[in-house]
């Protein structure tokens, strides 16, 4: 229901809507300068822009005339018509409203307002709910999958030792280096090759760098062991590296 049906009309006033922001009082009493306005009132606001303070026309416009009949009038013939660019509408004009009535609408605002943040928050958590009951669904089964793909398959080696947390600068002389006094009988350190635009200014003209592991094979499995005895947790260039007993997957 309209607000003109709830509440009495001011006969000889009239609402101007869809008014242009920058018409003026005298603009608005030309365009309906064939009938007797006596008053004209263009609501604006003042706006803060940065430093500047601007005060706008809010976009309509009351105007007060003689008699209800040019009121009548003015609704009838320049209703829809075009006033600077744009099609302005007219309707009779309502009283302003009560302090009492403007706290009844605030309230009512509140309240609709409070309302839409209570079915957001309502919503949000079933959403959460629904994901959690979904990932404790699923973790065990991928946790389960991603043990069985960690664990390699094969029988432990009895002379090889596997190398891990390597620094990528690290390689077979330094390993050697250290394993010196335990003679392995060779030293692997798989390597991987830096893109072409990364090459470019690489210490040396190597176009590679470790992957982080190695293998090491020693002439005994007393040799191996101590290997990881003595090495595993060792410092090399900052990092600690990790030695277990290297995993025979043929």
């Amino acid at each position: 229901m309209s607000e003109q049906a709830t509440k009495q009309v001011i006969e000889d006033r009239i609402y101007l809507g869809n008014v242009d922001y920058k018409a003026t009082e005298e603009e608005v009493r030309e365009f309906f300068k064939d009938l007797k306005v006596t008053e004209v009132d263009i609501p604006s606001k003042t706006f803060k822009l940065g430093k500047k303070t601007v005060d706008r026309h809010l976009g309509f416009a009351f105007v007060q005339f003689e008699t209800k009949d040019d009121a009548d009038k003015a609704i009838e013939k320049f209703n829809g018509e075009e006033f600077k660019g744009r099609n302005i509408y007219t309707k009779k004009a309502v009283p302003p409203p009560t302090e009492e009535e403007k706290q009844i609408k605030t309230e009512a605002y509140k309240a609709k307002k409070a309302e839409k943040k209570k079915k957001l928050a309502e919503k949000k958590a079933a959403t959460n709910a629904t994901k959690k009951k979904t990932e404790e669904k699923t973790t065990p089964e991928k946790e389960s999958k991603d043990a069985t793909e960690k664990v390699p398959e094969g029988t432990p080696s009895k002379d090889t030792i596997f190398i891990t947390n390597l620094d990528y600068k690290v390689d077979v002389q330094t390993l050697s280096n250290l394993f010196k006094e335990l003679k392995p009988k060779w030293i692997h350190v798989p390597t991987v090759r830096y893109p072409k635009r990364f090459q470019r200014g690489r210490a040396g003209g190597k176009p590679t760098h470790n992957k982080g592991i190695a293998f090491a094979k020693f002439s005994s499995e007393e040799a191996q062991k101590q290997a990881i005895a003595q090495f595993n947790g060792k410092d090399i260039n900052g990092r600690e590296i990790i030695i277990d007993i290297a995993i025979n997957t043929k």
